[in-house]
């Protein structure tokens, strides 16, 4: 049974999304308008400062509301806590509400996921050498898996914004625990981002709530940014898995 549990668990940390949604193409696109040079602006100053940063850690709740056939809404929700060195380690934490926690780790050798099912503690590690945007890549191939956060790891942050965004405007000022920060309206060919950026000497994100507009009953995912430390103070050992001696292995990474 455990064979099974890992990957499907995997899975729902990264991308959980609750009942039933269908793909629909029964949305016209419109015509947009362009980027403001407003909302451009601090969009760059916000991806140049993270993706340029050597390390950081971040603290964020995420949520997915999907809408039920019988026309309910339901939420699921999960914890990521993350710590990156770059280029190519990082310890990354993800705990659902109602399932079981796992931890993915990459040493720029090799990835590891862990979890402690039914009381065992159960992994798999795969070699895998490159940065952290390789390693990400290869699981969500492996695994089927798109964490909504993950390009904010990436190096390519920029280019991702660049290529993703197709309109958008500034909002005005708004705060956000306590933090002043600028708020944007952005979309994509299939999604509507709002996203709230800190003003001053830190601009990064502490809001985002994304709609998928050509997903039936267009369900929503948000994040919460508790924390973020660009100046981090990294030990070898927090990017170093060593299972205990009776954990068990299972091969899925590979297969």
């Amino acid at each position: 049974m455990k064979r099974l549990i890992l990957p499907v668990l995997v899975f729902v940390a990264l991308h959980p999304i609750p009942g039933h949604a269908q793909e629909t193409n029964s949305m016209a696109e419109a015509e947009k308008p362009q980027v403001s040079e407003e909302a451009w602006k601090i969009l760059t100053r916000m991806s140049e400062y993270i993706s340029g940063k050597d390390g950081f850690t971040i603290v964020a709740e995420m949520g997915h509301q999907v809408l039920q056939k019988n026309g309910q809404w339901l939420e699921s929700g999960s914890r990521i806590t993350a710590a990156l060195r770059r280029p190519s380690h990082a310890n990354v934490r993800f705990e659902p509400r109602d399932s079981e926690g796992v931890t993915v780790i990459l040493d720029g050798e090799t990835i590891s996921v862990s979890s402690v099912i039914e009381g065992t503690f159960v992994y798999d590690i795969t070699r895998q050498t490159g940065d952290i945007d390789t390693s990400f890549d290869y699981l969500t191939e492996m695994l089927g898996t798109n964490d909504q956060l993950r390009n904010f790891f990436s190096i390519r942050l920029t280019d991702t914004l660049r290529s993703l965004v197709k309109s958008g405007y500034a909002v005005g000022e708004a705060t956000i625990d306590g933090v002043l920060c600028d708020n944007l309206a952005l979309r994509s060919e299939t999604e509507d981002v709002q996203i709230w950026i800190s003003k001053g000497s830190n601009p990064a994100p502490r809001r985002m709530i994304v709609t998928r507009r050509t997903i039936e009953g267009e369900p929503q995912f948000w994040a919460q940014f508790l924390a973020w430390n660009f100046s981090p103070d990294f030990s070898d050992s927090m990017f170093t898995f060593s299972p205990p001696e009776d954990a068990e292995r299972l091969d899925f990474l590979s297969q």
